[in-house]
């Protein structure tokens, strides 16, 4: 039939097996997720020797053979079967190349058949699909002397829990003492969060504005628009918009976002694609990567991207997962990794949340949903994005921080929680800890003078700052019950409001040109008090506010 052996392995053929033939379907790598279809198809492509491969043994499902053998294996099936459909069933194998050897990947790839789904250049690494045996592809890439390592590409998971709508309530953000946080910085919009899941909603008015460039790696394009919702929801905790009397506050006011989606409409994907998400999102500017996915499975490829990005002065906030494990998964259980437990309003840990993190953080949060919706978020995911909002909040406090000072701030400032190696993250303590003073304020950040005043049961703040065209600032206020009175002073005779917010609700307001004052009676909770401006021009403001101090 064939001239010779050599142009008998130069040809490709299609084949059916079935799923036990030596591979398993990427659905089948997860849990409860079924075995694929009853027939997989495996492509069969030889090529002639490749240069500088070792002779052998090889292995194959789970015995040595010859390379012969396991050509024999790779090839025998083509003569045994019909021809299959193409598209259906193929695997993905991961290739770590050494870096002399990654200049010879495609030639390499080329004649071992496989096609090349993506390359991951700044790891040495190759993502290939193959229809062919999994078993002895793997023993022939592993032979050879320019691959560290071939593994099975492992399917990555969102890890949530089932929630509701329901009107948003956000204790979180009492717990980690946020509020007192945002007198110090409530972010910087120099400071970027990568959002590594399903993609984000462009069209929530919550993240209105805040979204800058992704990708999109489970189509191959520069939309990251969310099909699921779990990015959206992640997105919302870290840094929804604040100040617009909607919604639901996010931790880092001011910070952007980065949507790089790496999961399907399903909450799946690919080992790879995380890997290239957080390669693609340290090149592009992130200074934090939230990754709250996670898979059982221990990839090569995943550890060396964690690594890249931390090296690269990125930090890694990965969920733990929910499967009551007293480990972490993939990626949160890697080295430069911060890993997050889920923890309950009594810093408990949930009895879903898998135990051994590095902190814990409160595990339900309102937050933003498809549309112009909102939800309970519930879940070790969407613990996570609460400490990546903190730790966004540090870098915009002092943006000469690295990533272990974050993480050591974080860590040591934790309120001891069972179950973690620290304890429940807090906010003002992450922020107090990195920098005593909190002198460090962002560009266009308000600024507040000695940190306030005592006198007797009155506090005093004095807030400098500058608003840009038609913006605000705000400042948030734990009062107890008697009389608050603000004044806001700017320079000429520009346009200038007060108002002061409970739950969403203008309290009182106030209104002049270069200067406003109110006055009003409040009770024991939380406000905020926001300054802003209808005027095209900049302006630099000053406000004086005294109001009852809270009880400790």
């Amino acid at each position: 039939m064939f001239r010779s052996l050599a142009s008998a392995w130069a040809v490709g053929l299609l084949l059916l097996v079935t799923p036990g033939g030596g591979s398993a379907s990427p659905a089948s790598l997860v849990p409860g997720t079924g075995t694929g279809p009853k027939w997989a198809m495996r492509r069969i492509v030889a090529g002639a020797l490749v240069p500088g491969m070792r002779t052998g043994p090889y292995r194959v499902a789970g015995r040595m053979v010859s390379r012969t053998s396991a050509r024999r294996r790779f090839n025998s099936r083509a003569l045994s079967r019909p021809i299959s459909v193409p598209g259906v069933g193929s695997v993905r194998i991961v290739v770590g190349y050494t870096a002399a050897g990654y200049g010879a990947a495609p030639m390499l790839e080329r004649e071992l058949g496989g096609e090349t789904v993506a390359r991951i250049p700044e790891l040495h690494a190759d993502v290939l699909r193959f229809v062919g045996d999994a078993d002895a592809a793997l023993a022939m890439l592993r032979a050879d002397p320019r691959v560290r390592y071939a593994e099975l590409d492992a399917v990555v998971h969102a890890l949530r829990v089932p929630n509701d709508e329901l009107l948003p309530t956000q204790w979180s953000i009492t717990k980690t003492h946020a509020e007192q946080a945002w007198d110090a910085t409530t972010g910087s919009s120099q400071v970027v969060v990568a959002i590594v899941d399903t993609g984000v909603d462009p069209t929530q008015p919550d993240l209105s504005g805040k979204l800058v460039a992704g990708y999109d790696y489970v189509n191959n394009d520069q939309d990251p628009s969310d099909d699921n919702g779990h990015g959206t929801a992640v997105a919302g905790i870290v840094a929804a918009n604040t100040d617009n009397r909607i919604g639901v506050a996010g931790y880092c006011w001011a910070c952007r976002l980065m949507p790089v989606k790496v999961l399907g409409a399903d909450g799946t994907g690919f080992a790879s694609g995380l890997a290239q998400g957080i390669v693609w999102a340290t090149d592009h500017g992130a200074r934090v990567i939230n990754a709250s996915l996670g898979s059982p499975v221990d990839d090569l490829t995943l550890t060396a991207a964690a690594q890249y990005a931390w090296l690269h002065g990125v930090l890694v906030v990965a969920a733990a997962g929910n499967e009551s494990s007293p480990t972490s998964d993939y990626p949160a259980v890697l080295p430069n990794v911060l890993s997050v437990s889920a923890s309950d309003e009594n810093d408990r840990l949930y009895g879903f949340s898998n135990s051994g993190a590095d902190v814990a953080a409160p595990g339900e949060n309102s937050t933003t949903g498809l549309g112009s919706g909102y939800i309970s978020f519930l879940g070790t995911s969407s613990a996570a994005p609460v400490v990546s909002g903190i730790a966004a909040l540090a870098f915009s406090l002092v943006p000469s921080a690295t990533p272990a000072q974050v993480e050591q701030a974080i860590e040591s400032s934790a309120v001891s929680t069972p179950g973690v190696a620290t304890g429940r993250v807090d906010a003002y303590a992450t922020l107090h800890t990195l920098a005593p003073a909190l002198t460090s304020i962002g560009p266009g950040q308000a600024r507040q003078e000695g940190g306030g005043t005592r006198g007797g049961a009155t506090r005093t703040k004095v807030v400098r700052g500058r608003l840009t065209s038609r913006g605000s600032r705000s400042i948030v206020l734990k009062t107890g019950t008697g009389l608050l009175s603000a004044t806001v002073e700017a320079r000429g005779r520009l346009r200038i409001r007060l108002r002061l917010v409970a739950a969403r609700r203008v309290v009182a307001s106030a209104r002049g040109s270069g200067r406003a004052s109110l006055r009003t009676r409040v009770r024991a909770r939380t406000y905020r008090l926001l300054v802003s401006t209808t005027s095209h021009k900049p302006l630099r403001f000053a406000l004086t506010v005294s109001y009852p101090a809270a009880s400790s």
